[in-house]
């Protein structure tokens, strides 16, 4: 078949040009000169041959005369295609090889003015068979020889008809296909130059216009689709504008590399709303999207749903994907720079890369084999991942709530749920996500608390720790990169580490053993920064003294600490080392340390501007009779003696 089409193909071509006056010529033009005709459309025409004014009345038109024969050109595009249709006055219509009639679109692609190998050409014959899709190949008799004669591709269609008053033409042709060598490659705002031939009867007739070029400029607009609209976005496609589905419409893009030319982030977007009861659909198979390297957001409302697999951005082009008001989308084999579900939205995420997955709301999201940066989950929203990598951190934020947060570091999860791993309670009023992860590799944890009650944090690694409206959580044994409190709030810290620590409003923290690499204080907020102080109480011998009293008290004489010595005299002391708020920073001591026991009592003065320890000698005071062991088991040795020999003067005093 395919070398009988060849074989004709030759045959008609050589009967067309052969008569030195049939041959098809470029007429060297001025490129700028001439009318510029530029139109977008929301809905391709039907390419059947039948010119519909309905659907063709957001094209540019133009009335054009060669010699006795009058017409209109239609022209328009969407971000994918170039549409064109011409009707001409012809009282027949051919339909066989000897009749047959053509409209020849030639085009200037480069706008130069200047006819070159490789400039397109779209020939519209009202017979079947011969080639659509030409290029200008120079040199003659065959000057225009279908794209496929060349190893190239047939891109587009074209359909005519004929009612005995006028002959239809109408045609579709990529903007850019991948036929680089025989086709124009046009993107919005570009300018292609070109003439119409027509050949009635096999005759040509000439063309039009007769000494200049016409040019087509490449338009731009949002795209708008309504109603039950199907529209399909394939192979290269452009956009100066926004694409807007509503009612219950359905934007399809498969194998599709879609270009927005934006000149400043979130300028375009992609947007599912005003579903009306409606159920707006994205259906994604195989897409490139190039944002000019500018953030671009593609948003779902209401009803809609999304289905989208193997959505993929042009290099440094962040993408979002923002879910709202139980809108739902299945993604899978796609990467995103962010994905963010609000008021009971749906998502269904599977082998697919995200920077950010934020669910709230009581949105509800299942990941299974994806890679996140960071998951952050609150409101009442339910996560459950399987098979996954959190790369930076899994953050969950909750509000009103008791819980005890233990042991949890950086590393791989078998399974872990946030309620009951941590015994959450949650209060009137309040929310916790419930995140749970089965076979996850969790390489940070961070946690919110807002308005909480008795949060208790130890023996973990954590990323953040912020704490926010009037909470109380008590942190023991933790390190946090960033720890920020705010509010109302309190925290208390001890034996922990933080790499920087920021306090809003009217926050507290009491930190006891605390260190932090930089810290920054703003309003009402305070620091309290205390150290250990470990006092050893000894007597003239230096010998251990258990159970003395150690108080430490302050230069105003306000009692600091107190305490009691252990077996080895040893006691540690919390002990206030400075007060820090946004003016300054207020040093607090020297302390006076003073041990007693008994009637016996010595005095040190120390400053605690860390942790320290210091010794109190009670010079005066000897242990007695066994000074090389503790007081209390001196005691119990002399009281059991003591009863022993109360027993032996009993029984002494029956035997006589």
């Amino acid at each position: 078949m395919r070398k009988k089409a060849l074989v004709f193909l030759a045959v008609l071509l050589a009967a067309a040009i052969s008569p030195s006056s049939l041959i098809v010529r470029f007429s060297p033009a001025m490129a700028q000169e001439g009318v510029v005709l530029s139109a977008w459309t929301c809905k391709p025409p039907k390419i059947d041959g039948v010119i519909d004014e309905e659907e063709w009345s957001t094209a540019a038109k133009i009335d054009f005369n060669i010699t006795n024969y009058n017409g209109t050109i239609y022209v328009m595009n969407d971000g994918g295609n170039l549409y064109l249709a011409a009707k001409i006055t012809d009282d027949d219509f051919g339909t066989d090889f000897n009749t047959y009639d053509v409209f020849m679109f030639l085009f200037d692609n480069d706008n130069d003015g200047s006819p070159e190998k490789g400039d397109d050409g779209l020939f519209c014959f009202s017979i079947s068979g011969p080639p659509y899709d030409m290029f200008y190949n120079v040199t003659e008799p065959n000057a225009w020889p279908g794209d496929t004669l060349d190893g190239g591709t047939a891109d587009g269609s074209h359909d005519e008809t004929g009612d005995n008053v006028y002959n239809y033409f109408e045609c579709v042709h990529p903007l850019d296909s991948s036929d680089d060598a025989h086709d124009f490659s046009l993107k919005i705002g570009d300018i292609v130059g070109f003439q119409v031939r027509y050949l009635d009867n096999k005759t040509l007739i000439g063309f039009w216009p007769s000494s200049s070029w016409c040019h087509i400029k490449i338009a731009s607009g949002d795209l708008v689709l309504s109603d039950n609209d199907v529209y399909t976005v394939t192979g290269n496609y452009y956009m100066n504008g926004s694409i807007i589905v509503t009612d219950n419409a359905t934007l399809m893009i498969e194998n599709a590399h879609l270009t927005f030319m934006q000149t400043t982030s979130f300028q375009f977007n992609i947007t599912l709303r005003d579903a009306a009861g409606g159920n707006p659909r994205l259906i994604v198979d195989n897409a490139l999207i190039d944002t000019y390297a500018s953030h671009f957001r593609i948003e779902l409302y209401e009803n809609s749903t999304a289905q989208m697999k193997g959505t993929q951005p042009a290099p440094n082009c962040p993408i979002y994907l923002l879910l709202h008001d139980s809108s739902s989308a299945e993604v899978s084999e796609s990467t995103f720079s962010e994905i963010s579900l609000y008021n009971r939205a749906l998502l269904y995420l599977v082998s697919s890369s995200v920077g950010l997955l934020r669910v709230v709301d009581e949105s509800y999201a299942d990941v299974d084999g994806a890679a996140i940066y960071y998951l952050y989950a609150a409101n009442g929203a339910e996560v459950q991942a399987s098979d996954s990598t959190i790369t930076y951190a899994l953050e969950v934020q909750s509000s009103k709530t008791q819980c005890y947060i233990q042991g949890i570091t950086p590393g791989f999860v078998a399974y872990w749920n946030f309620l009951e791993n941590c015994s959450v309670i949650i209060g009137a009023g309040g929310f916790a996500p419930n995140v749970t992860l089965s076979n996850v590799q969790v390489n940070g944890w961070s946690f919110s608390f807002a308005d909480a009650v008795n949060a208790i944090i130890s023996d973990s690694r954590l990323c953040s720790l912020g704490v926010s409206g009037s909470s109380v959580v008590c942190v023991y044994r933790v390190y946090a990169e960033s720890v920020s409190i705010s509010g109302y709030s309190r925290m208390n810290a001890t034996d922990s580490r933080a790499g920087n620590v920021q306090l809003y409003g009217f926050s507290a923290l009491w930190a006891e053993n605390l260190t932090a690499t930089t810290t920054y204080i703003q309003g009402q907020s305070i620091l309290y920064v205390n150290w250990y102080l470990d006092v050893h109480v000894v007597d003239s011998l230096e010998q251990d003294v258990p159970d003395a009293n150690v108080t430490v008290v302050s230069s105003d004489g306000t009692e600091t600490a107190k305490g009691k010595t252990n077996m080895a005299g040893w006691v540690k002391l919390t002990v206030l080392s400075r007060i820090i708020n946004a003016t300054g920073e207020y040093p607090q001591g020297p302390y006076n340390v003073t041990a007693t026991y008994g009637i016996y009592s010595n005095t040190t003065t120390v400053n605690v501007n860390g942790n320290n320890q210091t010794k109190v000698v009670l010079s005066e005071f000897v242990i007695p009779e066994f000074p090389a062991l503790p007081l209390t088991i001196i005691v119990f040795v002399v009281a059991s003696s003591a009863s022993l020999l109360l027993c032996r003067g009993k029984k002494a005093g029956k035997k006589r």
